[in-house]
């Protein structure tokens, strides 16, 4: 087991976010997590990335309790937020540098690595381009790209393709499983898109801040 989610609630105001939710995930297991907009995906999504602490119940990531291990746990993560995080002055090959640079990676791996996942994402004509020039398509795959740089346990995606259009839509949902598939990476996909479940081997349904067992 990677992650324990362990009778987590959560209440904003008169409004309970999230009510006694517990499940677990296992390492290199591929797990979406769907419901309505206001079923609580952003409040879990939020504890799992220690912003937020749970008003009761704890969570655990790699058998260490996260609001203890906050710092250690999160650098062994992984994140995409719905919206884009990207600095926009900055090309694709300075964003992955800069990112290489926040985790302390030894320069001369970070750049074999930068440049390794610049070819797997189809990046490399687009790599002096700056951020905010770069369509929405590529913009994800940046991201993504640049969320598994530093060789991350776990790859949380909130709203991975929301705004994409079709074909962009579906090579990051490709580019997603490939990763899940060939380097066994715990994969948590927050979406409100069921047709995001296929080809995962969990899926987690909240509803009024409630998991519905699947």
């Amino acid at each position: 087991m990677i992650l324990e989610v362990k009778n987590i609630s959560k209440s904003y105001t008169n409004v309970k976010a999230l009510d006694d939710v517990s499940f677990s995930i296992d390492e290199g297991e591929y797990v979406a997590i769907i419901g309505p907009n206001g079923s609580g995906k952003t409040t879990l999504l939020q504890i799992l990335t220690g912003l937020f602490l749970p008003d009761s119940g704890e969570v655990n990531i790699f058998n260490l309790k996260l609001k203890k291990n906050l710092t250690s746990i999160l650098a062994n993560i992984g994140v995409v937020f719905q919206q884009p995080t990207l600095d926009g002055e900055l090309s694709i090959h300075s964003n992955l540098k800069f990112h290489s640079q926040l985790h302390g990676m030894n320069k001369a791996k970070a750049n074999l690595r930068i440049a390794e996942l610049i070819e797997k994402f189809e990046l490399k004509e687009h790599v002096n381009k700056q951020a905010k020039n770069l369509s929405g398509g590529l913009k994800r795959r940046l991201e993504i790209a640049r969320s598994i740089l530093h060789n991350p346990k776990i790859l949380i995606l909130d709203e991975a393709t929301s705004g994409l259009d079709p074909e962009s839509r579906k090579n990051i949902l490709t580019y997603i499983k490939d990763l899940n598939k060939d380097q066994k990476l715990t994969i948590i996909s927050i979406t409100h898109l069921k047709d995001e479940t296929k080809d995962v081997h969990k899926v987690l349904e909240l509803k009024k801040g409630k998991l519905i067992k699947n």
